[in-house]
């Protein structure tokens, strides 16, 4: 009986947290996620979690679902943090939101067909064009809000450049990382080009932890683990070795 209570006086003292695991689930979004076969996770975000759960004494494991899914899992508790975040009040309800933000700024690119004839060296150039642009997609404000442009809904990035090679539309908006990861994929680069033009804007991605999840309690190492990476160039320098492999 005494060694039995001496076991449980141990295990009480115990940190709640020690030799936890970290889970994440998250929606299909190369290069920042991939959904691989298994219904695992790859790509630039799950790299930074592989080293951020190596750091805090975690062990990863990652699902891959529909984002609403994925939101559903952070609010019932069943993932401890999710990538790849835009702040808001709805979110805030059921996540903490890990300071400081991992990206901060988002370059967006317009694509045109190769042997484009278009010249676009600035915002006031896409007036001459009739652009693709994905639905409830959100690119930039001034975009965004421009009823004056021309502009040509679809559902996904496929049908968007299926268009522009047909001719249908004289270009393609998207964010540059994820459209040039998307044509290097597809086996379809050299079909188009970057127009000179390019909008950088301030957005900041976030981790976030559930606020149902025992991770919860250390919100603040994630947060200075964060900071030290990114004062480091850590983080920086991951995207950037990503985003070569990926291009190769």
């Amino acid at each position: 009986m005494t060694r039995l209570r001496i076991l449980l006086c141990l295990l009480l003292s115990t940190p709640v947290w020690a030799q936890q695991t970290l889970m994440t689930a998250n929606a299909h979004w190369p290069p920042w996620r991939t959904i691989e076969a298994d219904g695992s996770l790859s790509g630039i975000e799950i790299e930074l979690l592989k080293v951020v759960s190596e750091r805090l004494d975690l062990q990863l494991h990652t699902k891959g679902c529909g984002w609403k899914r994925c939101l559903k899992h952070m609010m019932v508790g069943e993932s401890d943090v999710m990538t790849g975040l835009y702040r808001n009040a709805e979110r805030e309800q059921y996540m903490a939101f890990v300071e400081p933000a991992y990206r901060s700024f988002q370059s967006i690119c317009f694509y045109l067909k190769n042997d484009s004839q278009h010249q676009v060296n600035s915002y006031q150039d896409l007036g001459k064009l009739t652009i693709s642009v994905q639905s409830k997609v959100a690119y930039f404000e001034r975009f965004d809000q421009d009823q004056a442009l021309s502009k040509h809904e679809v559902i996904d990035d496929l049908s968007a450049f299926r268009l522009l090679k047909g001719q249908r539309v004289d270009a393609v908006v998207m964010s540059c990382v994820e459209g040039d990861y998307f044509l290097k994929e597809q086996g379809i680069s050299s079909w188009f080009k970057h127009a000179d033009y390019r909008q950088q804007t301030r957005r900041p991605v976030y981790l976030a932890i559930s606020k149902l999840s025992p991770l919860l309690e250390r919100q603040q190492e994630f947060s200075n683990l964060l900071q030290a990476m990114l004062d480091s160039g850590e983080i920086e320098a991951l995207i950037a070795g990503k985003q070569l492999a990926a291009s190769n």
